[in-house]
């Protein structure tokens, strides 16, 4: 298996030569970085103005506001900054809840068009990632510049916690374009991120099962508080895809709940394994969903073992990762790894997802990050445990 290994790497390093060297060949012009400082203002101005269009949209549907377009323009400008995780104020009520749909879509802009200038680029990544770097945080200081045209004020903190989604989209383009990242690990840290996929992957998926059975069984009550919001036709659809950005936020919480923590929806409210004590939930139809007052079954702290089952595949992952006569300390290190990787990913996850919307009862909704992060590690933890355990004795048997 380690000459297979060695093999594969051999392999990898060839074909990162032979993408170099296609770059230098297909980009006379590799010298001028003007062009990567364009490529980082275009990441940000694709979902800056697919917040902008949505706004709009929703202002020229609302023949009733009296709002200028220029407050228009401000307030979009201040979503897409919310949904880069920069905290907004509206006088002096803060809003802190990230829709974690228009920061994926960030990161994931980010992270293509930085994929294609660095196969047309062969400078040094520490010239190209500063200039993309800094062309999609001018996009951002000129969309706070703009939003003082409405009455949302981002704070200088969250401009800089806005930086996050290109962040991580340029992480994301360099492992996978280059492999830099995965030559500065050492070998069980580069073999615990298929581990991790696997975990975190698997953790949403079982969040969005309960999400999709939530919509199954609360339907009327959702197309009810749909139907008391009074919106009909085009104006209908702009509802609709804004609350479709909220459900990566939906995901997370069904997530919580699944771990033990749970989630507030208001001051005072809990959604766990417990019971349900939502309160009085806002006029949104998607938080429809949220289940109604009621105890549950001491039973159904069963569903924590879902993952600890979760544990137990990303154990077997790292087996498959290392030979069967590996040492073990190496495995050990691959998943403490995988399974830390897991609970940060998932604990910045929720810290982005969660948050003030509003004053009085919303000065908090969502979910505790610690606490989820805590409870992932440690499911996860016993499941991954318990793997390792029995493959290490089912090795000694065979032996």
């Amino acid at each position: 298996m380690s000459l297979l290994y060695r093999v594969r790497d051999t392999v990898r390093t060839t074909r990162d030569a032979l993408t170099a060297d296609r770059g230098k060949l297909d980009a006379p012009g590799s010298s001028d970085l003007r062009t990567v400082w364009a490529s980082g203002a275009l990441a940000a101005g694709v979902s800056w103005l697919a917040v902008l269009v949505l706004g709009v949209m929703a202002w020229a549907l609302s023949p009733a506001s009296d709002v200028g377009w220029q407050q228009v323009i401000g307030v979009s400008s201040a979503a897409w900054l919310l949904g880069h995780g920069a905290a907004v104020h509206v006088e002096s009520v803060s809003f802190s809840i990230v829709p974690l749909g228009v920061w994926l879509g960030a990161a994931a802009a980010a992270a293509y068009l930085l994929s294609h200038v660095l196969v047309r680029h062969d400078d040094a990544l520490r010239r190209l990632l500063p200039r993309f770097l800094g062309g999609y945080a001018a996009v951002l200081a000129a969309a706070a510049a703009i939003s003082l045209s409405g009455p949302a004020r981002p704070t200088l903190a969250g401009l800089l916690c806005a930086l996050s989604a290109p962040v991580v989209g340029q992480l994301v383009a360099v492992h996978r374009e280059t492999g830099a990242i995965a030559d500065r690990l050492p070998t069980w840290a580069v073999r615990a991120w298929r581990p991790a996929g696997w975990g975190l992957g698997l953790l949403l998926g079982l969040a969005a099962l309960l999400v999709i059975g939530a919509f199954g069984v609360r339907w009327p009550t959702v197309s009810s508080v749909h139907d008391a919001v009074g919106v009909g036709g085009a104006g209908a659809l702009v509802l609709v895809l804004g609350q479709l950005l909220f459900v990566p936020n939906l995901l997370l919480w069904a997530l919580a709940v699944v771990a033990g923590p749970g989630f507030e929806v208001a001051v005072g409210s809990t959604v766990s394994l417990t019971g349900s004590s939502p309160g009085l939930v806002p006029m949104v139809p998607i938080l429809g969903l949220v289940p109604p007052e009621g105890q549950y079954s001491s039973w159904l702290w069963l569903a924590v073992l879902l993952p600890v089952a979760v544990g137990v595949v990303v154990g077997r992952q790292v087996g498959r990762q290392w030979a069967r006569l590996a040492r073990w300390q190496d495995k050990v290190l691959t998943a403490a790894t995988a399974v830390t990787a897991v609970s940060v990913a998932v604990g910045a996850l929720t810290w982005l997802g969660s948050g003030s919307a509003g004053g009085s009862r919303l000065a908090h909704v969502g979910s505790d990050p610690v606490a989820v992060a805590a409870a992932v590690l440690a499911e996860l933890s016993v499941g991954v445990g318990a793997w390792l355990l029995v493959d290490a004795v089912r090795q000694r048997w065979v032996r």
